[in-house]
C-alpha cells in the first residue's frame, strides 16, 4: 500500500471507528431509556417513541457498515471475506496494517468495550420486555375471563352491582 493511499485509509478508519462509537454510544443511552421506560414507568408511548430513535441509530449503523465497506475495498480487500476479519469486525486487520498507530489500539477496545455493552443492555432490555409482554398477557386473559364469567352469571339471571 503506497504511503498517502495507507495514511488515507488510516485516518479514514479512524473517523469511521470514532464515528461508530458515537453511534453506539447513543444506541446504549437508548437502551438505558428502554429499560427504564419499561422497567420503572411501564410507559408504553416513551417505548415506541424510543424503539423508533434506536431505529434511526440502526440505519446510521448500516450507512457506516457501507462506508467500511467502501473503505475496505479502496484498501483491496474484500469485505465480505470473513477470512479477512477473524475478529468479526476487522480490528486485527487494521492493527496489523497499521502496527505503529498509537491511537487505533484504544479505538479499537472502545469500540469493542461499547459493543460489548450494548449487547448485554439490549439482552436485559428484551429479557424486560419479555416480562412486561408476559404480564400485560396475563392481565388481558384474567381481564377476559372475568368478563366471560360476568356474562355467564348475568345470563343466569345473576345481578351485577
Amino acid at each position: 500500500m503506497q504511503d498517502n493511499n495507507a495514511d488515507r485509509i488510516l485516518a479514514e478508519a479512524k473517523e469511521l471507528i470514532s464515528r461508530e462509537i458515537v453511534l453506539c454510544q447513543s444506541m446504549r443511552a437508548m437502551i438505558s431509556r428502554e429499560l427504564e421506560a419499561i422497567v420503572l414507568d411501564g410507559d408504553m408511548d416513551a417505548l415506541y417513541e424510543i424503539l423508533e430513535q434506536k431505529d434511526k441509530i440502526i440505519s446510521q449503523l448500516y450507512l457506516l457498515a457501507d462506508s467500511w465497506r467502501d473503505l475496505l475495498s479502496c484498501a483491496g480487500i474484500n469485505a465480505s471475506d470473513s477470512n479477512n476479519f477473524p475478529d468479526g469486525f476487522g480490528g486485527k486487520y487494521l492493527l496489523s496494517l497499521f502496527p505503529d498507530d498509537k491511537e487505533l489500539p484504544e479505538l479499537i477496545q472502545e469500540s469493542r468495550e461499547i459493543a460489548e455493552s450494548i449487547m448485554k443492555a439490549e439482552d436485559e432490555a428484551v429479557s424486560e420486555l419479555d416480562k412486561l409482554s408476559s404480564d400485560l398477557r396475563r392481565q388481558m386473559i384474567t381481564r377476559v375471563h372475568g368478563k366471560n364469567a360476568a356474562a355467564s352469571y348475568a345470563r343466569m339471571g345473576g345481578s351485577m352491582i
